[in-house]
């Protein structure tokens, strides 16, 4: 032990003066960093909002970028970040023959040091900046074609991998989405279980665009929302959309927030959930006060009209006149195109619920024209035509004529196995044989070292072999001793965390514990039981059954209580249980399961005579109180009073 201490210290020693060296070293190259860094989050900003508004008619003009770009001399910046930049934003508009392109001009050629520099000062804006600049060379070259993935996909994976070396979950987050965007394209399931992988580390949505928060975690929750709601997994759509509606960095994009009120209304309606559709409905129509745009009002009420139509509840009909006479007051001049569809989707439903047959198949003619105009145009054609079908046969379906809601309903399900059928045309071997890359990897790597083994063979003496050998000897030595001290003092911590007897935490451990867990400000309860007559079942039967009594107690705990839940033996015959997450009115009827439980077991095998045992307790709703001296106290006196009102009970109050 005390040569171990001897080396720690030596190591100590040496490593002082070099840390006192790059400190300095560290201090004298921190304010140029600095404005490095601040370069590149301009950098950043500048890019995104090109991608965004360059050639689109918005409230950021080609002159403004143009404006940005002098400002921040991009053009004759010589540094990494300057070539990435210009060829980044130079590739963007590469192939604009009919309109304006980014006036920018590549100098020099874009290398891999420079990207490597890139990803040593800032890893996020490296995963970012290539992910785009990947996609946009593959658009492109394939001249936009979806054959673009072949390239795009081995690209963006060799990306991922990069970004996981660095280390930054966040780096590897956004490398992970724009290559599960790509999927979208090749493999779909595999783009579902990319963006699922990448969605807890990915950057927040910020108005403040950047490279970096181009697809926000509010974009990933839109895409699953729609992808689950296609391959009809309604539960995890509602989950998504949820995801959304909650999210308070959404104030600014009232429209995403809208479209995940209407997919998780459809969610519910599709699983039958009439209730909860219409709840949710009403916190939609709350939602408007916030939005200005009138599309987004016609699609909350129109949804809200499904609503009312498909739960079909008492007096339905008058809800439904009450929501058309929302729908008919919107002034929808100004935006008729986009609103003219909707229109006239809410007349045939509402023709419907008034059984006007005439009305219905006029309305219903006039929507599925104008669905059928917008689709030669758009580059969603496929999911247009599914659309469309879909709401046919809903709209059939709430005029009754379910054979023609039947048959729309076999259209829809045959477009959609068409439809992603296509999409799997594009996936090969590359992109889901993981085995065999893994494989072939393997393989590679086992190459190399051989041929490095070989190299260092022919240039290595026997005697430095030997110094090698010994050396690594002694390294492994002193790993081995290091974790053999980590193991035995991990060890030591938990045995002295648990109860001999018990197995339940210690006094100690849980008051530890519980400091952390209240300042978490969750709802929570705690509550401190007593075994009731505890000193007459050890003076009667002894103490190996009393012995026995606590540890079957502690054991119908344990099988009752969660994981995130906590149990300590406080002392002798007490025992302190932290409820995580959870009211005082569900704490209570775990306590009294847990009564009822232990009065059951009456056979002992210590004793052959037979009785049953009871606990008083004294539960309390923490309520936000971090004070552990206090809740301690006032749960005690609650137990007290439990056992002067007669035992085998829970006595209660808020805080």
């Amino acid at each position: 032990m005390s040569a171990w201490f001897r080396f720690t210290r030596l190591m100590i020693c040496l490593l002082i003066p070099a840390i006192a060296c790059f400190t300095v070293f560290a201090q004298s190259i921190d304010i140029p960093n600095a404005l490095r860094l601040k370069k590149l989050d301009n950098y950043s900003h500048i890019a995104a909002t090109a991608i965004y508004h360059w050639n689109t008619p918005s409230e950021v003009s080609n002159e403004n970028i143009i404006a940005m770009l002098t400002s921040a001399g991009l053009q004759n910046d010589t540094q990494s970040e300057g070539v990435i930049f210009r060829h980044l934003l130079a590739t963007y508009t590469a192939n604009d023959a009919d309109s304006p392109r980014i006036p920018l001009f590549v100098k020099e050629p874009l290398l891999d040091k420079h990207w490597q520099e890139l990803k040593t000062i800032k890893p996020e804006l490296f995963a970012a900046a290539k992910a785009y600049y990947i996609y946009a060379r593959a658009v492109n070259d394939f001249k936009g074609s979806d054959h673009r993935v072949n390239f795009s996909v081995p690209e963006l994976r060799r990306l991922q991998r990069e970004a996981l070396e660095t280390g930054s979950r966040r780096a590897t987050a956004i490398a992970s989405i724009w290559l599960a965007m790509e999927l979208t394209l090749a493999n779909p399931i595999q783009a579902i279980n990319e963006i699922e992988y990448a969605l807890p580390h990915l950057p927040r949505y910020s108005s403040d665009k950047s490279l970096e928060n181009a697809l926000s975690n509010v974009i990933a929750h839109d895409w699953l929302r729609g992808a689950y709601l296609e391959l009809f997994v309604p539960s995890r759509a509602f989950f998504h959309s949820k995801e959304i509606i909650e999210s308070k960095t959404q104030d600014n994009n009232t429209m995403v927030k809208t479209w995940a009120y209407f997919s998780a209304i459809d969610s519910l309606l599709i699983q039958n959930k009439f209730e909860e559709a219409l709840a949710m409905s009403n916190d939609a129509i709350e939602h408007l006060s916030t939005v200005t745009s009138v599309h987004e009002k016609l699609l909350t009420y129109v949804q809200r009209l499904r609503v009312v139509v498909f739960q079909k509840s008492e007096g339905y009909e008058l809800l439904a006149q009450e929501v058309m006479t929302q729908i008919r007051q919107l002034d929808t001049t100004e935006v008729k195109q986009r609103t003219e569809e909707l229109s006239a989707y809410a007349d045939a439903l509402y023709a419907a619920v008034l059984n006007d047959d005439a009305k219905f198949q006029d309305s219903l003619q006039r929507y599925r024209n104008i669905v059928l105009a917008t689709i030669p145009n758009s580059g969603f054609k496929e999911k247009i035509k599914l659309r469309l079908e879909r709401e046919l046969s809903r709209l059939y379906d709430a005029s009754g004529d379910y054979e023609k809601a039947y048959e729309h309903s076999k259209t829809y399900n045959r477009l959609l196995v068409e439809k992603n059928t296509e999409q799997f045309k594009l996936s090969n071997s590359s992109f889901t044989d993981g085995i065999a890359k893994d494989i072939e990897l393997a393989r590679y790597r086992q190459k190399e070292l051989t041929v490095l083994r070989s190299e260092k063979d022919g240039l290595s003496t026997d005697k430095e072999a030997m110094k090698t050998t010994i050396f690594a000897l002694i390294i492994t030595i002193l790993i081995i001793l290091a974790l053999w001290l980590w193991i035995s003092k991990r060890q030591s911590d938990l045995l002295a965390e648990r109860d001999s007897l018990t197995g339940a935490l210690t006094r100690r451990a849980m008051l530890n514990s519980l400091k952390k867990a209240l300042k978490g400000n969750k709802a929570s309860c705690i509550a401190l039981l007593d075994v009731d007559n505890f000193k007459k079942i050890n003076d009667k039967y002894g103490h190996v059954v009393g012995d026995e009594v606590l540890t079957t107690f502690t054991q119908i705990i344990k099988n009752r209580i969660r994981k995130s839940d906590k149990l300590c033996r406080y002392g002798g015959e007490e025992f302190l249980i932290y409820f995580s997450d959870s009211d005082q009115k569900s704490a209570k009827r775990i306590l009294d399961e847990l009564n009822f439980a232990l009065s059951r077991q009456k056979h002992w095998s210590n004793t052959k005579e037979m009785f049953s045992v009871s606990f008083s307790s004294g539960l309390l709703d923490v309520n936000g109180e971090t004070n552990l001296d206090t809740i301690i106290k006032m749960c005690d006196e609650l137990l007290y009073r439990a056992k002067r009102e007669g035992r085998a009970r829970v006595a209660s109050f808020p805080i």
